[in-house]
């Protein structure tokens, strides 16, 4: 698919270059001057082509010129290839396409400029000690010879790609629009544990078998092929283990050793390094065993963690998640159906529609951080209710019983907290508990203002201990950043919980009160 976009840079460069043949030229004299000295290809994996990128080239004389040649330094067996103004280059292998390594003659007007494009597709083995892949473009030769540097980083991997449909029963219940017929590939017993050697990149759906537990040991690193056809599934009668741990970090909060678990998109150029909707989802059926998920950061999908029972089990899928960050997911970062999950120290931040979905089910979460700071006027952080839809698209009621403690629920709305029910279910199907939070919620000019006396009274009237829109006082939201700092009103304001021992940094929490939120605050 990169060398399609490659090759489609033709029609854009001849539209922005010159491309007159009528007008003499002489010999270019070494003055070429370039947008850039080095140009550095942001960390590729092994055998997987780059994306593009692009080296502008200026003719400042008075003078049209004529560039002898252009051509790589490590020749026909580079594994850089580039196009020049639109051309592929010399037909080394006369199959009647350039192969990108070499260009002769090529001509630039007065004041003009020409566009170089520029892919790598490397092996680890073909690398440097230092995993580094090197090159230059020359131009001219001898006295004229002028160089631009091209660096890539290349990291070996473990490769899962789709071999064959998901396993019946799967396809079946993802219930995602557009994700009924993807392709897969379902784990064998050898591809169970997965460790820090080496990343996994993952290309289509990867599904833990029924009966069967993934594995997931501290400091791994996940990458899933960028599509929304791409993420991880765990069957109805499997499980997973995320045992990640606490980065190591000096004072300062810079890593010294990785050693939670990553979940992201396997493109690593800074462009997309906070880019939502680059892959599918993280989807959990298991309704037999518990999951664990511990210190796992996951970010860049269309739903983060997409948890569903089969509505005619009367099991329902079991999550432990604590100490876990989830960014920059285009839909939601959790979505759970009729399930039961508890989690402590998580963080959500940047959701499109909502941070958390709680619908149906039982849900307790304490010292988590919930904020949203995704950019429209409709988005909440938490959104809990007690009836689903089903696949006539009628509202069926259910039940459902969520409960958050020491929990600062924020963002860029005046809103961030929603309870909804169906208009004739009793209030006795939505069962709530706000204990010791954190909450901005702002009804006035809003429908939820007829409201307040009745689902939102708790947090209007700042009943047991919550405390009403103000400020957390984050360090920096935008970048994914929730330490308190030191003029929070979140500080001492919450009360210890024992399952709850320590914050997600694993500072130890004091008794008998302690910050809200995931982060204690620190000096």
């Amino acid at each position: 698919m990169r060398h399609l976009v490659f090759f489609c840079f033709f029609g854009l460069a001849l539209s922005l270059t010159s491309c007159r043949k009528d007008f003499e030229t002489v010999p270019s004299s070494g003055t070429l001057e370039f947008s850039k000295s080095k140009v550095y290809l942001d960390t590729i994996f092994s055998t997987v082509s780059s994306s593009t990128y692009t080296l502008k080239v200026y003719n400042r004389s008075n003078k049209d010129i004529s560039i002898p040649s252009i051509n790589l330094g490590k020749g026909a067996s580079s594994k850089f290839r580039i196009m020049v103004d639109g051309m592929t280059g010399e037909d080394a292998d006369h199959n009647g396409v350039g192969d990108g390594k070499l260009f002769k003659n090529v001509e630039l007007l007065a004041k003009d400029s020409l566009y170089i494009f520029i892919e790598a597709t490397v092996k680890s083995t073909e690398s440097d000690a230092d995993f580094t892949y090197n090159d230059k473009i020359l131009f001219d030769a001898g006295s004229n010879q002028q160089s631009v540097d091209l660096v890539t980083l290349v990291q070996d991997a473990n490769f899962i790609f789709p071999n064959r449909p998901l396993a019946t029963g799967i396809k079946e219940k993802l219930g995602i629009a557009g994700l009924e017929n993807v392709e897969g590939h379902t784990l064998t017993d050898t591809e169970l544990h997965w460790t820090k050697d080496k990343p996994y990149v993952i290309y289509g759906y990867a599904a833990v078998p029924a009966g069967k537990t993934l594995i997931i040991d501290p400091g791994t690193q996940v990458y899933f092929h960028a599509d929304t056809y791409s993420g991880l599934i765990v069957d109805r009668t499997a499980s997973i283990q995320i045992n990640g741990l606490a980065n190591e970090v000096n004072p300062d909060g810079l890593i010294l050793q990785r050693k939670e678990v990553t979940f992201e998109a396997d493109r690593l150029e800074p462009d997309f390094e906070d880019t939502p909707g680059q892959w599918g989802a993280f989807l959990i059926f298991s309704s037999n065993t518990d999951n664990i998920i511990n210190h796992l950061t996951l970010k860049n999908a269309t739903v983060g963690l997409y948890i569903q029972t089969d509505f005619n089990s009367s099991n329902l899928p079991r999550l432990k998640v604590n100490n876990t960050q989830i960014y920059n997911c285009a839909n939601y970062g959790i979505l759970a159906f009729q399930s039961n999950i508890s989690g402590f120290n998580n963080v959500i931040n940047y959701c499109g529609q909502a941070g958390i979905v709680c619908s149906e089910g039982k849900y307790n979460f304490i010292n988590c951080t919930f904020n949203n700071n995704w950019f429209s006027s409709k988005q909440v952080s938490v959104l809990v209710n007690s009836y689903h839809t089903d696949n006539n698209n009628i509202d069926q009621p259910g039940t459902v019983n969520a409960n958050f403690k020491n929990c600062i629920i924020y963002g860029n709305n005046n809103i961030q907290l929603r309870l909804d029910k169906m208009e004739s279910q009793p209030i006795s199907q939505l069962v709530y508990s706000f204990d010791h939070c954190l909450i901005k919620f702002n009804p006035e000019g809003t429908s939820l203002i007829s409201q307040t006396g009745s689902l939102y009274d708790f947090i209007m009237n700042q009943q047991q201990g919550n405390i009403k829109s103000q400020d957390p006082k984050f360090k920096n939201p935008n970048r994914n950043q929730f330490n308190l700092l030191q003029n929070s009103p979140a500080i001492g304001q919450g009360v210890y919980d024992a399952t709850c021992p320590k914050d997600i940094l694993d500072k130890d929490r004091s008794a008998p009160t302690t910050d809200i939120g995931a982060y204690l605050w620190q000096l």
